[in-house]
C-alpha cells in the first residue's frame, strides 16, 4: 500500500476534535455575490417587469408591427383605407353561418359521391349526381364571375398582401351592381373553402330555405358598401404619436404664453405713456402758474381788457 492512502485512512479514523463549551467557535464568513441584487431586507422576490423593448422579437413580428404603425401615421388613400371599413361581428357571424352550408367538398365526399354513381351505372340506374351549390373562391374566378354578372354576393377579407390583388374589386363590384362587402379576414375565409387563406369569395346561387336570411345579408351590405360614397372618398391615417401629440402641446402652450407676456408687456406700455402725458401736462400748468405769479394778471384777463379797449375805440 502506498504512503498517501494509509495517511488517508488515518485521518478518516482520528476522532473529531469537540469544540469547548466556555470557548466560542470561530464564525465562517458566507460567501457574498458581488453583483447580486438586494431589493429588500426580507429577501423579497425579483419584482416584475415588462419586457416587452427588451425581448428579442422575431422579424415577421417586428414587420406586422411595423406596418401596422406607418398605417396609422401615413396619409392612407381612400382607395385603401376602405378596406378599414369591415362589416359588423353580428352580421358577419350571419355570415359565415351561411357560408359554412355551401362550402366546397373535400377529396373524400367528392369520391365517395362519384363511387355512389358509378355503383348505380353497373347496376342498370341512371342516377344523376349533380354538383352541390358551393362558395366559388380563387381571385380569376370570381373576377370572370363579377364580370358575366353571374355573382350575387362578393365576400372581399380586409387584410390581402400585397393590397393590390384586391384593390379594384369593390369599383368592379359597383359598376356590375353586384353586392360586396369586405370580412376580416383572409384565413377566416380560408377556412370556409378548406385552405389556409382565401383573397375572395362569390355566392352565384342559393337554397330556398335560405333566401331569406341572405336577402338581408343583401339588404345591410348595399347601403354600407355599394351605396357608401363617404368612405370612398374618405383619408386614413395621418394620426401622430402620443411623444409628436406632446410636442405640438407644448409649443401651443409655449406660444399661448409668449403672446400673454407680449399684451402684458403693451398694457404696461400704454400706463407708463399715459402717465408720462399726465407728467408733462402737469408741468406745463405748473409753468404757466408761475408766469402768471411773475406779470401780475393772468393771461386771460389780459385778453378782456384788450376786448373791451377795441370795443371803446369802435364806439
Amino acid at each position: 500500500m502506498s504512503s498517501k492512502s494509509k495517511q488517508a485512512r488515518q485521518k478518516k479514523n482520528q476522532p473529531k476534535k469537540q469544540k469547548g463549551k466556555g470557548r466560542k467557535g470561530k464564525k465562517k464568513q458566507k460567501k457574498v455575490d458581488k453583483f447580486a441584487k438586494v431589493y429588500s431586507k426580507q429577501k423579497k422576490s425579483v419584482p416584475v417587469r415588462d419586457l416587452y423593448q427588451v425581448m428579442r422579437w422575431p422579424k415577421y413580428i417586428k414587420i406586422q408591427r411595423q406596418r401596422k404603425v406607418l398605417m396609422k401615421r401615413l396619409r392612407v388613400p381612400p382607395a385603401i383605407n376602405q378596406f378599414t371599413n369591415t362589416l359588423e361581428r353580428n352580421t358577419a357571424y350571419q355570415l359565415f353561418t351561411l357560408l359554412a352550408k355551401y362550402s366546397p367538398e373535400t377529396k373524400k365526399q367528392k369520391k365517395t359521391r362519384l363511387q355512389k354513381v358509378a355503383e348505380s351505372k353497373v347496376i342498370g340506374d341512371n342516377v344523376k349526381s349533380k354538383k352541390p351549390l358551393t362558395v366559388k373562391y380563387g381571385i380569376n374566378h370570381v373576377t370572370s364571375l363579377v364580370e358575366r354578372k353571374k355573382a350575387k354576393l362578393v365576400i372581399i377579407a380586409h387584410d390581402v398582401d400585397p393590397i393590390e390583388l384586391v384593390v379594384w374589386l369593390p369599383a368592379l363590384c359597383r359598376k356590375m351592381g353586384i353586392p360586396y362587402c369586405i370580412v376580416k379576414g383572409k384565413a377566416r375565409l380560408g377556412k370556409v373553402v378548406h385552405k389556409k387563406t382565401a383573397t375572395a369569395l362569390a355566392l352565384t346561387d342559393v337554397k330556398q330555405q335560405d333566401k331569406n336570411a341572405f336577402a338581408k345579408i343583401i339588404d345591410i351590405c348595399m347601403p354600407k358598401f355599394n351605396d357608401n360614397v363617404e368612405t370612398r372618398t374618405k383619408w386614413g391615417g395621418g394620426v401622430l404619436s402620443s411623444k409628436a401629440r406632446k410636442a405640438i402641446e407644448k409649443n401651443l402652450e409655449s406660444s399661448q404664453l409668449s403672446k400673454k407676456l407680449m399684451q402684458e408687456q403693451k398694457i404696461r406700455e400704454r400706463i407708463i405713456k399715459e402717465k408720462l402725458e399726465q407728467q408733462r401736462l402737469e408741468e406745463e400748468a405748473q409753468k404757466k402758474k408761475e408766469e402768471e405769479a411773475k406779470n401780475g394778471k393772468p393771461e386771460a384777463d389780459k385778453t378782456e381788457d384788450k376786448k373791451n379797449e377795441k370795443k371803446k375805440s369802435q364806439k
